[in-house]
């Protein structure tokens, strides 16, 4: 997979970032651990975005992260009441951990999965009025958001700075927290590798995307196969012609 990402910045002078949902400090261990190279971005904690500086330090984005924080400390104090009943109901009925660190809502982590779907149904009945309030999940992992703030809407900001149409985008992803980046209005191409949640391969499948075969990065290097090598992909040609 890294050296797809070295050939696609050398050939075609793409622009490669990871969004995540963990802290930058976590992302960066990670990074000196695996990576050879650094991102050209970074989308930690699923919504604060970060550029390479000097030293090869990460720094932040002012302007969007100033934002960011902002309106989740607004929508905090608006949704007070509502989180309380949440919390109760994550720690007397599913049994879960509450979890509040500086600059988030709340977190929640649960003892098993399956409690997901009864606590994203107390979420509505409670919260579904509020459309501001998003959240983001994988596995047993639940975080509180502000709706305009997530990985898709941070990609797309990246995007539009650089001039990066839709139809040049490829958005990778294989959970939950992830399905807001693969949608038409972000990106052309979304793929995802075999081990990806049902709810994400559907979404890629029904968006003309690459669902690869096999497991984690070797998944997505069958997808760039699929896309650069089988359908020829190129600057300028559309994607209606490299799907005929």
């Amino acid at each position: 997979m890294l050296e797809w990402l070295e050939f696609l910045r050398e050939r075609h002078k793409f622009i490669w970032g990871i969004c995540t949902g963990r802290s930058l400090m976590h992302l960066v261990e990670g990074l000196a651990d695996s990576f050879p190279f650094l991102p050209d971005f970074v989308v930690a904690r699923e919504r604060e975005i970060h550029f390479p500086g000097r030293f090869g330090r990460f720094v932040p984005d002012e302007d969007w992260n100033r934002n960011c924080d902002r309106d989740h400390k607004k929508l905090f104090k608006k949704v007070r009441k509502e989180l309380s009943q949440i919390r109760k109901y994550v720690e007397e009925t599913a049994k879960g951990e509450w979890v509040q660190v500086e600059g988030d809502l709340a977190g929640v982590v649960l003892p098993h999965e399956k409690e997901m779907e009864g606590l994203l149904r107390e979420v509505e009945r409670v919260c579904g009025k509020c459309e501001e309030l998003g959240h983001e999940r994988n596995g047993v992992y639940l975080r509180f958001s502000h709706s305009a703030y997530g990985k898709g809407p941070a990609l797309k900001e990246i995007a539009q700075r650089v001039g990066v149409p839709p139809e040049k985008v490829i958005a990778a992803g294989d959970n939950f927290n992830d399905l807001t980046m693969l949608s038409p209005e972000i990106t052309a191409w979304p793929v995802c590798p075999g081990n990806a949640v049902p709810e994400v391969k559907k979404r890629v499948r029904m968006c003309d995307g690459v669902v690869g075969e096999s497991l984690a990065s070797a998944g997505l290097v069958e997808a760039f196969e699929e896309i650069f090598v089988a359908r020829r992909w190129s600057p300028d040609r559309s994607k209606e012609e490299l799907v005929e």
